[in-house]
């Protein structure tokens, strides 16, 4: 009797590859972990939608009627307040429809309640920027005290941050590689409140405004999800296949069973 179990496909039978099943056995946990994040990933885009639904509903307020307790992403409001244009900052590589250009960045200090003065980062909006990287957009000020209507928003957590090499600005308009109002605070050598301030399109000194608000829709996320779930299964039929004689098992059942029903 032949003892190869891969040649005798009446019985199933187990043939284990050592090599082949540590292998196996260090894909799994990862293929099975990456579905599991993915998963996860979609619930948090699924609150920060939630969230920008609910903020967004809400009627602009003025900064003294701010819960400063709640979370505020995406929070619908007016300030009052002067914008200073001989700070500006440009976020550099900003593409929009397939062009180049800059995200620009004012200091806005409010003029009115007990907040009066505090500074406030206000993303005014986006400009096309020059193929001569030594040219800068000129933008229009914005002059004396207006009242900017826009949202909140505050850098979401995680994604990586490059080293632009700016630590101080010495020459005004300054270009950056990222902003967030930790980062205006070094800069700028102020403190901001904790949010940004971004413009709607029909506000006081709106450039091109309109951001996303997440980067991948929770069904893509999902649908990674299942890519890796099913990954993870095909690996397992494989390694079943490849440690066994199942194909030769299965084609035999199948054979006979048709033999039988002749």
């Amino acid at each position: 009797m032949n003892a190869d179990p891969h040649l005798n496909a009446e019985t199933f039978a187990w043939q284990p590859n050592a090599k082949l099943l540590f292998l196996v056995l260090l894909m799994m946990p990862l293929l099975i972990s990456l579905g599991y994040w993915q998963l996860d990933r979609a619930q948090d885009k699924r609150e920060i939608l939630a969230e920008f639904k609910a903020n967004q509903e809400s009627q602009p307020v003025g900064f003294e009627l701010l819960d400063t307790s709640k979370n505020l992403q995406y929070r619908q409001v007016q300030f009052v307040g002067e914008l200073d244009a001989s700070r500006r900052v440009l976020l550099d590589n900003r593409v929009r429809n397939g062009r180049p250009g800059y995200e620009i960045f004012e200091v806005l200090s409010l003029v009115e309640g007990d907040a009066s003065r505090l500074k406030i980062l206000v993303n005014r909006g986006w400009v096309q920027g020059s193929l001569d990287r030594n040219e800068l957009p000129e933008i229009e000020p914005v002059i004396g005290k207006v009242q900017v209507r826009g949202s909140l928003y505050k850098v979401l957590r995680g994604g990586l941050q490059l080293d632009d090499g700016v630590r101080v600005v010495e020459n005004w308009p300054g270009r950056v590689g990222w902003i967030s109002t930790e980062r205006a605070e070094e800069i700028f050598a102020n403190e901001f409140f904790s949010y940004q301030l971004r413009l709607d399109s029909d506000s006081v000194g709106a450039l091109t405004t309109g951001w996303p608000t997440v980067s991948v829709q929770p069904e893509k996320h999902t649908a990674y999800a299942v890519q890796w779930f099913v990954m993870a299964l095909v690996l397992l039929l494989l390694t079943i296949n490849a440690n066994s004689n199942l194909a030769a098992w299965f084609k035999f059942k199948m054979a006979k069973t048709e033999s039988e029903a002749l």
